[in-house]
């Protein structure tokens, strides 16, 4: 049975709508290297690539911004989502003596032990799609795809199933979304499972500008004036950051903690008993941390706590998680809090 979902012949065009605000800054920051989600799963049985294909197509029918592209304009400083009626999303495949040159790079670490499954996701952050197109004149008025799948096959025949998505498509909230829906559609193609009738969206929803409720949106004078002036006095706490060496190649690293159920309990316990919020301690802990890692006591040091809040629920009208296409940076108030250490 074919898992391609029939589209109706009102549907046959493709939709589109031009970004929001918040959604704008974006688009022009990807390119740059900052709003990319990559979602990596660590499998002993790699599906069969025709099963993996079809969940990642149901996927895209599901939610419209998976199988929408961003279109730029002439002077690329005007965006738009254009939605395709039908998935087309192509699973890429790295076998393991391709996946092994990866692993070799060397700009990679070699004096950590660092996992393969984290060095892949290491490599794919550091994969920005968005920016080659913008360097390339030719193609800057070219469409460019919201999402990406590779595999790559690692030793002991295991594989790494991941995903790579622009900012303005998925978030924390989405992702595990994401992650959940595909596991679901994979275990359902793999049985065989009779497709399921599912309530596909067919444009991508209104920008987060648009759900913010009125009462909320609008403010007066004074309090427009205090949020001016708190943008202004943390912008110039930032101007007198230096740069060493800002001409040479950039890429992403991911610092990864992990603790059991035992110590995350006593970590939540002492918070409670000691009347502070587990985000607090979080924060201060990685304020120590980075200070640590600079191996420099004799001089303080700038760092930047991003403080994020889920604003789902009080949107009009309430997103629930599995809306796509609201990102963390869109969906989520942000308050940046500059502490010295």
């Amino acid at each position: 049975m074919s898992s391609q979902t029939l589209i109706s012949p009102e549907t046959a065009e493709p939709k589109g709508r031009a970004v929001g605000g918040t959604e704008h800054s974006w688009c022009r920051a990807v390119p740059g290297g900052t709003g990319i989600a990559v979602l990596a799963i660590l499998a002993s049985k790699l599906p069969r690539n025709s099963v993996l294909e079809n969940a990642l197509n149901k996927l895209q029918n599901s939610h419209p911004v998976l199988r929408s592209r961003l279109h730029s304009g002439s002077n690329t400083n005007t965006f738009s989502f254009i939605t395709s009626p039908t998935p087309f999303i192509k699973l890429k495949a790295f076998n393991l003596s391709s996946t092994f040159k990866i692993l070799e790079n060397p700009l990679n670490p070699k004096n950590q032990s660092l996992s393969p499954l984290h060095l892949v996701l290491e490599h794919e952050l550091n994969q920005n799609s968005w920016y080659n197109h913008s360097k390339a004149p030719s193609s800057i008025n070219d469409p460019q795809d919201m999402f990406f799948a590779t595999t790559y096959a690692l030793p002991n025949a295991k594989w790494v199933l991941v995903l790579r998505l622009h900012a303005s498509a998925c978030d924390r909230t989405t992702a595990v979304s994401l992650l959940r829906e595909l596991v679901v559609l994979v275990s359902e193609e793999e049985k065989g499972a009779l497709q399921k009738e599912i309530a596909n969206e067919v444009e991508v929803t209104p920008s987060i500008e648009d759900l913010v409720p009125n009462k909320k949106a609008k403010k007066g004078l004074w309090e427009r004036g205090i949020d001016m002036l708190g943008y202004s006095v943390n912008s110039l706490r930032l101007t007198n950051l230096k740069f060493k060496d800002s001409r040479s190649p950039r890429s992403s690293q991911v610092v990864r903690l992990q603790m059991n159920q035992k110590d995350t309990e006593k970590i939540i316990a002492g918070c409670r008993s000691r009347g502070i919020k587990l985000c607090g301690a979080l924060a201060s802990a990685g304020l120590i941390a980075a200070q640590k890692s600079k191996s420099r006591v004799d001089k303080q040091r700038k760092y930047v706590v991003a403080t994020l809040t889920d604003c789902r629920s009080v949107l009009d009208p309430p997103l629930s998680n599995h809306h796509f296409g609201k990102p963390s940076f869109r969906s989520l108030f942000i308050t940046c809090l500059l502490e010295c250490v």
